[in-house]
C-alpha cells in the first residue's frame, strides 16, 4: 500500500512539471514571441487618405473630390470607380498582421520586391504619407502576398485582398460607363439610330430606323415591335462601356453610327461611334462624357440590334 502511494505521488509530481515546462515552452517559443511582432496595422484609417499614388509598370495616381474619385491624367482628369477605391482601401486598411519572412534587402528580389516592383503610396490631407509600401509576388501560402513597408529592409507576408486592385492596369480604376447616369427602359421615349456596323464575315448591318413609345409598347413606322426585346436593347445600350479613354488630344473622327435616345423628361442623350480601328475597337464619343471612348465591337453588336431582330 506505501509503495502504491509512493508511486502516484511520484507521477503527479511528473504530471505536474511536464505541465510547468509545456506552459514555459508556450510562453517563450519563438512561435509565441514572432505572433506578437506580426501584428502591425498598415493603415490607420482609410477615411483620411486623400489620394492614391501607384508605381513602377504604369504609373496610377488618383485624388479624392467633393464628388468620388478622379484619375490625373496629365493635365486633365478621368472618372474614376469609386467603388474599387473603397474596396482597395478597405482591403489595405484590413491588414492588422504582416508576417516577417527576411530581415535582409537582399532577400527582397526573389520575392518580387525588387526595382520592378509596383509601389503603393497612401496621402491624406496636405500630401501627408499615410501608409507606403511596395507589392511583390503571391506567397506559397493561400491568401498572402509578400510586401515591403516604407524603405525598410524586411520583408513581409500580408493577406492579399488588396494585391488584385493595386496590381491592376490604370484603366481598371476607371469608371468607363458609357453613360454617367444610364438611362432605364421606362426613360426612354424615342430610340433613333443612323449608319451600320461591320458584320460576321465584313458585311455591313444597317442600324437604320427611329423606334418610338407606343402605349406598353414600340412602334418603327407603324410596326409594332416586340417590347421585351426593345427594352433588352435599351438596357444594353445603357450598359455599353468602354476599356479605356481616349486621349485628350485625338480628334474626333466621322461617325458610321448615330444613336440618339430621347427620354421622358425632354433630355436627349447620343453617342457617335466611329469606325473600328486596327485592333478591333471602335472609337465612341458619348454626350455624357468629356473623352472619347473605345467600346469592344462585342458590346456594341450586343446592343445595337437591327430592325429585323427587334420584330416579333
Amino acid at each position: 500500500m506505501i509503495d502504491y502511494k509512493k508511486r502516484v505521488r511520484l507521477v503527479a509530481a511528473a504530471d505536474a512539471a511536464l505541465a510547468l515546462l509545456v506552459s514555459l515552452g508556450l510562453i517563450l517559443s519563438p512561435t509565441s514571441s514572432g505572433s506578437k511582432e506580426s501584428r502591425r496595422d498598415l493603415l490607420d484609417d482609410a477615411s483620411a487618405v486623400t489620394s492614391i499614388r501607384i508605381s513602377g509598370g504604369e504609373p496610377v495616381e488618383l485624388v479624392k473630390t467633393g464628388t468620388g474619385w478622379e484619375a490625373v491624367d496629365g493635365d486633365a482628369w478621368l472618372p474614376v470607380d469609386s467603388s474599387r477605391v473603397a474596396a482597395f482601401l478597405k482591403a489595405v486598411d484590413s491588414i492588422e498582421r504582416a508576417e516577417l519572412v527576411a530581415e535582409d534587402a537582399s532577400s527582397q528580389p526573389a520575392l518580387g520586391l525588387g526595382a520592378g516592383a509596383r509601389k503603393v503610396t497612401l496621402l491624406g490631407e496636405g500630401g501627408k504619407e499615410l501608409c507606403a509600401f511596395a507589392l511583390g509576388s503571391y506567397a506559397s501560402s493561400p491568401g498572402t502576398v509578400y510586401i515591403s513597408i516604407g524603405d525598410g529592409p524586411e520583408s513581409y507576408a500580408v493577406a492579399s485582398g488588396m494585391a488584385s486592385y493595386a496590381l491592376g492596369r490604370r484603366s481598371s480604376w476607371l469608371d468607363l460607363r458609357a453613360w454617367s447616369s444610364p438611362p432605364t427602359p421606362d426613360d426612354v421615349e424615342e430610340v433613333l439610330l443612323r449608319g451600320s456596323l461591320d458584320g460576321a464575315g465584313g458585311s455591313a448591318v444597317s442600324l437604320d430606323y427611329m423606334i418610338a413609345r407606343s402605349g406598353k409598347g414600340w412602334m418603327s413606322g407603324g410596326e409594332a415591335l416586340d417590347a421585351m426585346k426593345v427594352d433588352a436593347m435599351i438596357r444594353a445600350i445603357a450598359a455599353l462601356r468602354g476599356d479605356d479613354y481616349a486621349d485628350a488630344d485625338e480628334p474626333a473622327g466621322n461617325a458610321v453610327v448615330e444613336l440618339e435616345l430621347r427620354l421622358g423628361n425632354g433630355r436627349t442623350l447620343n453617342l457617335a461611334v466611329e469606325p473600328a480601328r486596327a485592333d478591333g475597337r471602335y472609337p465612341a464619343r458619348s454626350s455624357q462624357r468629356e473623352r472619347g471612348m473605345y467600346l469592344p465591337a462585342w458590346s456594341l453588336t450586343e446592343a445595337l440590334k437591327p430592325i429585323g431582330e427587334l420584330r416579333p
